[in-house]
């Protein structure tokens, strides 16, 4: 009979399995993860099921990947030893999960004829509707969004992980303290390649938008198959959360649906009494907090994301990368697991944890390490001291350490990956922190081709030679100094126009906070001869949207300030559009 039919979750796959009368173990997984479709039943003795499903994935994998060619240029016979590699790595990272199974199985023993803790009866954000604001509420009573379903966290299982109790203690206060308090996915299974950004609310500005936006354009089609961007928003705030995945939605829908971009956030009870973290490093208790508190957050996703996929990318939530990143880590991933087969991760960026690549398999032994000193110091230092632990002597400044660091981080000749916040996530921080072997260009401006104009002006003081005529013409972007409550920046067309659609975007990569947040787009109709508004900037700086017919044609369409602000502007992009111009398209 049956001995035990609950599903092992969150990083663990669901499991049923029954004992037979020789002592073989039926197991039954009907789900490997979101999007896996119909589950795999193996009838075999215990001792036996790892080597047979190695057996299959090799004999599989050497069928189709040998007769493959995945790098243009390399010999042949160095090809296949590149594709052998990447092979033995995803085979330790089944071993892994084929490890977690048999946890599995030795915690359903030991539970058999106790009575389990009933979690599905624990509070959840859908039983504390009264904490919560209408609009909140409103958005959690409708099913036909994916964020809305994120918060239906009865439908989510509890999640077991790599956790240790006895390091993390306060864990066991709440049986639910690693179950997530909202998870956005799509159907999306095992990948090869898994992305970790840790985000948090931000005291003056957000850059998660702009790393998204540079991480998908680094993906092409293949790319787009095998991996997964893993946002993990460390905030007990669950309108924030909402607002966040929302923001995300809209602005990548069909990423979200297709499960490239998946977002979650803890329960408060996965998180400890901060004013009692002992205080080190003869740092102030606010520091310690948010180091503290950084580095449970990177714990949390790299638990989650190393049972995702092969690999995982460490990154964090202000940054832009290199066009096709992608497709250069790839290649030197399999490179290296040539050359340097035991590497522990690869650098492809110099700060702190960016650009981070492990081996998902051997993820969890770093995550333990991080448990012992999750107060003591930073998760860049918890790497350093990591390495050193692994490889050197009890000297570990020597320069025989440092060599020996070398051979398991093996390093990309380049950056593929530039921080861009200046703002830290810790509140009043300010950070200039850049790699310069970065070589990726950050766009500066998105050139277009707008309806002729007789007149293009502006009464805010400009800056250098970045004019705003240059920017309607595609030219460069406008820059601005600080521009005052009334200020307007003004495009009057030769003829009147039928403008079906505009486009204003503010900041850029070099400068991303130079934005409007309080603006306004007006348009002057032929036929009204005056100004009338038809919409405002949203927080990450953009006015995008359509005309109604009604309006047109235009005589002018101009943006207008409405609070003073106390940095510069950038228009990176003007992007009119016409009838003429989408007739041609």
């Amino acid at each position: 009979m049956y001995r035990n039919t609950k599903t092992t979750e969150a990083f663990k796959i669901p499991l049923i399995y029954k004992e037979t009368l020789g002592g073989n173990l039926l197991f039954c997984i009907p789900k490997m993860a979101p999007g896996c479709g119909r589950g795999i039943c193996c009838h075999l003795p215990r001792k036996r099921l790892l080597v047979c499903m190695l057996l299959l994935l090799a004999g599989t994998l050497c069928t189709i990947g040998i007769v493959t060619s995945g790098y243009s240029g390399i010999p042949h016979e160095f090809q296949v030893q590149t594709q052998i590699a990447e092979m033995q790595t995803h085979l330790k990272f089944l071993e892994s999960l084929y490890r977690a199974r048999q946890e599995d199985i030795i915690n359903l023993e030991h539970k058999i004829g106790t009575t389990s803790i009933n979690v599905s009866q624990r509070p959840t954000v859908n039983d504390n509707q009264n904490t919560i604001n209408p609009d909140v509420t409103t958005l959690l009573n409708s099913s036909d969004t994916m964020v809305s379903l994120a918060l239906r966290t009865k439908e989510l299982a509890t999640m077991k992980t790599v956790f240790v109790f006895q390091l993390l203690p306060y864990l066991m206060n709440d049986p639910a303290s690693l179950r997530p308090a909202f998870h956005m996915h799509g159907n999306r299974g095992f990948v090869k390649n898994v992305i970790g950004i840790p985000t948090v609310k931000r005291d003056k500005e957000s850059y998660l938008m702009i790393t998204l936006t540079h991480l998908i354009a680094g993906l092409n089609d293949e790319d787009f198959d095998d991996t997964l961007i893993v946002i993990f928003v460390g905030e007990t705030d669950i309108q924030f959360v909402i607002k966040t995945a929302t923001a995300i939605q809209e602005k990548f829908p069909q990423h979200v649906k297709s499960g490239l971009i998946e977002l979650l956030s803890p329960t408060a009870a996965y998180y400890p009494d901060f004013e009692t973290i002992p205080l080190t490093l003869g740092d102030s208790a606010k520091r310690v907090k948010w180091r503290t508190k950084q580095n449970l957050d990177t714990l949390y996703l790299m638990a989650y994301g190393q049972a995702r996929g092969t690999y995982y990318l460490m990154l964090e939530d202000d940054v832009t990368a290199k066009k096709s990143f992608m497709k250069d880590i790839k290649h030197f991933t399999a490179v290296t697991s040539v050359s340097v087969p035991n590497w522990f991760y690869i650098e492809y960026c110099a700060i702190g944890g960016i650009g981070k690549l492990f081996k998902s398999a051997e993820l969890v032994h770093f995550i333990t390490y991080v448990q012992l000193f999750y107060y003591n110091m930073p998760i860049d230092w918890l790497l350093e001291s990591y390495l050193a632990d692994r490889v050197c002597t009890i000297d570990k400044t020597s320069a025989a350490c440092g060599k020996n660091k070398l051979l398991i981080r093996p390093k990309y000749k380049e950056s593929l990956f530039q921080h861009i916040g200046f703002y830290s996530s810790l509140k009043g921080k300010i950070q200039k922190v850049k790699d310069h072997t970065f070589t990726g260009a950050l766009p500066n401006h998105f050139p277009h081709k707008n309806p002729p104009a007789r007149i293009v002006k502006t009464d805010i003081e400009v800056y250098s030679d970045h004019y705003l005529g240059n920017a309607y013409n595609g030219e460069n972007f406008f820059w601005g100094v600080n521009p005052k409550a009334g200020a307007t920046l003004e495009f009057w067309f030769v003829k009147p126009t039928d403008v079906i659609g505009y486009t204003f975007r503010t900041g850029n990569g070099l400068h991303p906070t130079d934005k409007l947040k309080d603006a306004v787009v007006e348009i002057y109709p032929h036929n009204k001869r005056q100004f009338i508004m038809i919409d405002s900037f949203d927080e990450f700086g953009l006015a995008d949207g359509v005309i109604k017919h009604e309006y047109s044609p235009l005589d002018a369409i101009r943006i207008r300030v409405n609070k003073t602000m106390t940095h510069w502007l950038v228009l990176s992009e003007i992007d009119l559009k016409t009838t003429n111009q989408t007739a041609a398209e």
